[in-house]
């Protein structure tokens, strides 16, 4: 899988997850600062903090960790998937 189609499937992750039901269109700048969070984490318990960071940071409303980690996962998938395909 090629770099690009890896960052679009998991953009799609993300916008699809919707976590406050805003509408997948409603997230501009989370997607990206996720994506730019999961290539600096080590494991996907910092990777689920920092998503919960972020949406806090924008929203002002503390997710769920458990949400936060389930996206963590799914994405650190995508991310091994790619990495063991080159």
């Amino acid at each position: 899988m090629k770099d690009s189609q890896a960052v679009e499937e998991m953009i799609q992750i993300i916008k699809t997850w919707d976590p406050f039901h805003y509408g997948e269109d409603f997230y501009e700048t989370e997607p990206a600062d996720v994506i730019g969070a999961l290539y600096d984490a080590k494991d996907r318990v910092t990777l689920a903090k920092e998503i919960q960071t972020i949406y806090n940071h924008s929203f002002d409303q503390l997710l769920p960790i458990e949400s936060c980690q389930d996206i963590a996962n799914q994405l650190f998938v995508i991310r091994d998937r790619r990495s063991c395909s080159r």
